[in-house]
């Protein structure tokens, strides 16, 4: 803080102030001679006199030296500003104008966008830049940190900003504006910040006062927020797998959140038809509570073999169009070959598992996911690996480590491995044999027991893709009704320096991890450290996951795990901006064109090494193509893109959270006319004329008392009557008693002379002298 003056050559008037100086040394009173008796007393009382008297003139010097002061300050016109000594209004300043270009700007209210909204404000301060000044635009959407070359390339970039996928979060977007402005030799630098305060822009920040991270900086938050708008939104699509076995239905669903009042919509399922329309193939419809989220459910039967893409739309306009559909992607084949291989005998033990990924009844049907073969872990050696795409583990014993090592390079070309670990394991001494430990990228510790019953699989996140899709049932997931009473302790470890080892993805009750995964090359290995190879009458079965009542969790379990690990290299179904990495079955191309879902095409390169497209500009959100060749003998397959929940969210913080993101000295304008208000306020500051001029008129009113009361006219009377006091107290011997407070000693009156008949004779022989002389007495 401080103060500066829009005229401080005025200051000069206040060389007034020795004005009343002079006046009083000019008006100073004299002293006045008096003759009276008493003058031992009266010398005492002229020097307690002569001292309040010097008090109450320097009372009154200091009054009229106020007043003065205080006119000349008012009329110099001071101003409170928030930096800086010098009145720099005019000068040339660098400043920051910090976009949030995400899809959520979108909103509309009052005919106008966010974004709209906040070019329109944005505009106003730039007519209030002044002459000279460098200017900065930057938004969420990425990019260099730079000045403009000119002010007119900045309004030019500002016309052109345009609704994107986040590429940058909002917070790291104002601090590397603040780094900018750092950098810029202008000596007064101005960061204005544009947003709608929603939990999509700020909640990925950590609380920080941003005004004091940049002391020398003048942060301006414009709020540019909607307070009356209503939406629908989609917030995700839950799909089991994007890989659907031929013949069997698609199944989906989708989460439907309302802000507003409640309503009824219709939400849809499209399928694109290679014509590149959609056609409707489902229609439910749901009704929407008020800030709450409603589930819509489908199933989708008929579709042919291939790649496969779709929308889930909700019918009806709202105030944001951006969330109101949302794209997805399958596969659809024929179920893939998977090896289950149990200690024998194998048809006991791996009954479990081998049900749980391919049920009698649906493998019979045709709509197994899996087309899996039961083999002896002794036999696995002479198994088909080369036919199938994933191996499962139950309960291993200690293999030789050239088995570990051929399924090392197995996993590496881009295959997946369950293993589920269990009592055949033996000790920890022979089963961590080194192949083991860096296929596994750990190693096991010992037998953990928990007889109570107390312990069991508890996730604590579900973010996990091979948990997703417990996401659908939540909290509601029993597993509490299938204790494990014993399970390996897992040690994870670092492999080598680009390979840290297997990382934890689910645990136990205790704490311990139950659920591991390890990046192989191009394939993963996943790692449960309890088994479901035990009869449910076995007394040394080490948990009831398969064997409790209803173990539909397990049946979950087995199969995302399964397919977690066979498709880890296509991503079919990914957030805007993020790449996406597609894998091709055939190498003999040279390269793949992209189309996007606006319709324009570019080429992507293929790794022939890995056989692996990587597709990076994926900010649009929607559907995919990916081709190479022609129609006939080419490769096609695809991808979706869909925004992330942050995008969409526009739901405004609530004014503690802003206050501590922002922290307390943060502006905050929502109106053009608060803007103004805030900008005159930093640059110019806030006027003090008007209290200047009323303490003037205070210290003019306060002389003016003390002078009437110092000046006062004198009552003769009282003054007579005390010096007559004082006389007789001296003629008798008594002890004069002093005047009243405020009063000065007075001689004593007087008295009259007799009268006479004639006047006395003159004496004779004797000089005429001089009457003796009166003392003076300083009053």
């Amino acid at each position: 803080m401080g103060i500066s003056f829009l005229t401080p050559m005025l200051l000069g008037g206040a060389a007034l102030v020795a004005v009343p100086v002079v006046l009083h040394l000019v008006m100073r009173r004299k002293p006045v001679p008096y003759d009276f008796p008493a003058l031992r007393f009266l010398k005492e009382r002229a020097v307690a006199n002569r001292r309040r008297l010097q008090v109450s003139h320097l009372l009154l010097l200091l009054l009229r030296m106020a007043a003065l002061a205080l006119l000349a300050l008012a009329l110099a016109r001071p101003v409170l500003r928030g930096a800086a000594w010098l009145a720099d209004g005019e000068a040339p300043v660098a400043a920051a104008f910090v976009f949030d270009t995400a899809p959520r700007m979108l909103v509309r209210e009052g005919n106008r966008t966010r974004l709209e909204q906040a070019a329109v404000m944005a505009k106003v301060l730039f007519e209030k830049l002044p002459p000279g000044s460098d200017v900065a635009v930057l938004d969420t959407r990425g990019g260099p940190a730079a000045f403009s070359p000119a002010l007119a390339a900045a309004v030019a970039r500002v016309d052109k900003l345009a609704a994107a996928t986040t590429q940058q979060p909002l917070p790291a977007v104002v601090a590397a504006a603040a780094t900018l402005l750092e950098q810029s030799p202008k000596q007064r630098r101005e960061l204005y910040v544009f947003t709608d305060c929603s939990h999509g822009a700020w909640d990925a920040a950590q609380a920080a006062d941003l005004a004091a991270a940049w002391p020398d900086t003048s942060l301006l938050v414009v709020d540019v927020s909607a307070s009356r708008a209503e939406n629908i939104a989609i917030d995700r699509i839950d799909l089991p797998s994007d890989r659907v076995p031929a013949g069997a239905p698609l199944v989906l669903s989708a989460a439907i959140s309302r802000v507003g009042p409640d309503t009824k919509r219709t939400v849809a399922v499209e399928l694109l038809q290679p014509d590149g329309h959609y056609a409707r193939r489902a229609v439910k419809p749901v009704t929407c509570k008020s800030g709450g989220t409603t589930r819509v459910d489908f199933e989708i039967a008929g579709l042919e073999p291939g790649t496969r893409q779709g929308r889930v739309l909700i019918d009806g306009a709202d105030d944001l169009a951006a969330d109101d559909s949302r794209s997805f992607t399958v596969a659809v084949g024929s179920p893939d070959g998977v090896i289950v291989a149990a200690p024998a005998p194998a048809d006991r033990t791996g009954m479990f598992l081998l049900q749980a990924v391919a049920p009698a009844g649906m493998v019979k049907a045709g709509k197994a996911r899996f087309e899996a073969v039961l083999v002896a872990a002794e036999e696995l050696d002479a198994a088909p690996w080369n036919d199938a795409k994933g191996i499962v583990l139950v309960d291993p014993p200690p293999l030789a480590a050239r088995t570990w090592e051929a399924l090392e390079q197995w996993v590496r070309s881009g295959r997946g491995l369950v293993v589920w670990l269990g009592p055949r394991a033996g000790s920890a001494a022979a089963f961590n044999a080194a192949a083991a430990r860096r296929l596994l990228g750990g190693r096991l510790v010992r037998v953990w027991r928990s007889p109570s019953g107390d312990n069991y699989l508890a996730p604590a996140a579900l973010d996990h893709p091979a948990l997703a899709a417990f996401r659908r049932v939540g909290d509601a997931v029993p597993w509490q009704d299938f204790p494990v009473s014993r399970h390996w302790e897992f040690e994870p470890e670092a492999v080598s320096d680009d390979d840290p080892g297997a990382t934890v993805i689910a645990a136990y009750r205790n704490g311990l991890p139950a659920v591991l995964e390890h990046r192989v090359g191009e394939g993963t290995v996943m790692v449960v450290t309890t088994p479901v190879s035990q009869a449910a009458d076995d007394p040394d079965a080490w948990n009831a996951l398969a064997t409790g009542f209803e173990p539909w969790p397990f049946v979950m379990l087995a199969n995302e795990l399964l397919l977690h690990v066979l498709d880890t290299t296509t991503d079919r179904n990914i957030v805007a901006g993020t790449p996406a990495v597609l894998r091709l079955e055939r190498r003999d191309f040279a390269a793949v064109f992209v189309r996007t879902p606006g319709g324009d095409e570019f080429p992507a390169a293929i790794d022939q090494d890995r056989g692996l497209v990587t597709v990076t500009a994926t900010q649009e959100p929607g559907n995919y193509a990916v081709r190479a060749g022609g129609d006939v003998g080419g490769a096609a397959t695809g991808f979706s893109a869909t925004l992330a929940a942050a995008d969409t969210d526009f739901t405004r913080l609530t004014p503690a959270d802003l206050a501590g993101l922002l922290g307390p000295r943060a502006r905050l304008a929502r109106t053009e006319a608060e803007l103004v208000r805030d900008v005159n306020l930093e640059r110019v500051g806030s006027e003090l004329y008007g209290w200047v001029i009323l303490l003037a008129a205070l210290a003019m009113a306060g002389d003016w008392i003390v002078a009437n009361r110092f000046y006062a006219p004198r009552d003769e009377v009282g003054v007579a009557t005390a010096a007559a006091t004082f006389a007789d107290a001296a003629a008798s011997g008594d002890e004069a008693v002093p005047p009243p407070s405020g009063q000065s000693p007075t001689p004593p009156p007087v008295p009259p002379p007799a009268p006479r008949s004639s006047p006395p004779p003159v004496p004779t022989g004797a000089a005429r002298s001089a009457p003796p002389p009166v003392p003076e007495v300083e009053a």
